[in-house]
């Protein structure tokens, strides 16, 4: 089957890939339970019926991983990696259609995510399909692996397989993160990682009523957050061979999403500052109680290749400037393999854009879309660092996401987006050679 034929062939399955997606979409798998076992059997089931070799492995029952495997004729291995997991919905009420509906509407499927990314799995599952019905051996064996916590760093998905050696392979493409579409497409060359941080305030209870008896934890962690968000000014020690991608970057964000002169200004700076933002505020029991402990925590995005420590230490050098009793600081709950943990030295990943790899994925995009992708540092983070840095895997990313969709309320993705993915994620093992 040639690469014409590969995209006759997804082009045929707009319908599949919009039900398959919808059909994810209908599964809560969402944190903080971040439940996959209902998803990763729908994906056996459809793997199973397409007669598509697969395995499932889980270090949590609720929490499986699934990967599909195509023989190759060559020992190349290309993997595609993509989470199942998604980010909580929010209100129910700020959402058109419910949060788990996975309405299928105007070329779209709605839902939470749809975008971020059961989108992407949905087409990996379609792209597994097309390739196994090839009527001649492909020229890599391909495994498509389908997996948990992403949204929380990896724990027992990406990061797990990758440090228990179930990762092997020559190229991984991740399926997360926006690809920009047809119009703009976009190679993910790495991501952002940082330094999660949190916030913890000790005080006295005390009667409501009588608050000068006790020493309000909440009161003191007020006075701290902006201690805190002064990391927002420490400059970092960016890699001098980032400096044009950073500027492609730039004009990939600038040119998919509006944004206004403040918020293009933050954007630029973002790659040359840490982003800081608190996100999660607990403390307090009871509203006649003055409340004894209460915390804070921080994402706070670092340029990939980036020292971590430093950045830590001057957020403690802030934190004790502030001179506040009872004030602790600590790693973020969320800590984790993406660059955002402690025990990482430096930030995220990124790969050159001048391996073959790279250059033979942008070829595939390119025949794809008629576009040459820009290449880009993604702000968020991805398994990919796990793939990366873990595995030793050249990782490189794209995502069917369509821009300011991700973490969002009526989230969706658009069946044009689908099928593009469809296409490059067949397309590209059949091209890659080392």
């Amino acid at each position: 089957m040639s690469i014409r034929k590969v995209f006759k062939e997804s082009e045929l399955a707009s319908n599949e890939v919009a039900e398959l997606t919808s059909g994810l979409v209908q599964f809560n798998s969402a944190h903080p339970e971040g439940h996959t076992e209902e998803c990763v059997a729908y994906i056996k089931e459809y793997m199973d019926l397409h007669g598509i070799k697969n395995e499932i492995h889980a270090k949590e029952p609720k929490k499986p991983n699934l990967v599909a495997k195509l023989e190759g004729d060559s020992n190349r291995v290309v993997l595609w990696v993509g989470h199942l997991d998604v980010v909580p919905e929010g209100k129910p009420e700020n959402w058109t259609y419910p949060p788990y509906s996975g309405k299928i509407k105007d070329g779209k499927v709605h839902g939470r995510g749809s975008s971020d990314m059961k989108g992407s799995c949905a087409a990996a599952m379609v792209s597994a399909r097309i390739l196994s019905q090839l009527n001649r051996p492909l020229p890599n064996t391909v495994e498509f692996w389908f997996t948990c916590d992403e949204e929380i760093g990896g724990g027992v998905g990406a990061k797990w397989l990758a440090e228990t050696g179930k990762f092997k392979g020559d190229a991984c493409v991740i399926g997360d993160g926006n690809g920009g579409g047809k119009e703009n497409p976009s190679i993910d060359l790495g991501c952002k990682g940082g330094a999660q941080t949190r916030l913890i305030a000790k005080g006295k209870t005390a009667h409501g009523s009588q608050p000068y008896l006790g020493d309000n934890a909440i009161e003191k962690l007020i006075k701290a957050i902006p201690w805190v968000y002064k990391i927002g000014n420490y400059k970092l020690d960016i890699e001098p061979d980032l400096e044009k991608l950073i500027k492609s970057s730039v004009k990939f964000y600038r040119e998919a999403q509006p944004m206004t002169p403040i918020q293009l200004k933050a954007m630029k700076r973002s790659y040359f500052y840490p982003t800081v933002t608190c996100n999660i505020i607990n403390g307090g029991v009871k509203i006649n109680v003055v409340p004894d402990y209460a915390e804070a925590e921080f994402d706070i995005r670092l340029t990939p290749g980036t020292k971590i420590i430093p950045v830590r230490s001057q957020i403690e050098k802030h934190v004790r400037e502030a001179a506040i009793p009872g004030i602790e600081i600590a790693p973020g709950r969320e800590s984790h393999a993406r660059g955002i943990g402690t025990s990482a030295q430096t930030a995220g990943f990124y790969e050159s854009p001048n391996s073959p790899f790279a250059k033979q994925f942008a070829t595939t995009i390119k025949r794809v879309t008629g576009k040459r992708p820009i290449f880009k540092i993604l702000t968020g983070g991805t398994d990919g660092v796990s793939t990366s840095k873990i595995s030793g895997i050249p990782s490189l990313g794209y995502g069917t996401s369509l821009t300011g969709q991700a973490h969002e309320p009526d989230e969706y993705i658009t069946v044009e987006n689908l099928i593009l993915g469809v296409k490059i994620y067949a397309a590209f093992p059949l091209i890659f050679k080392l």
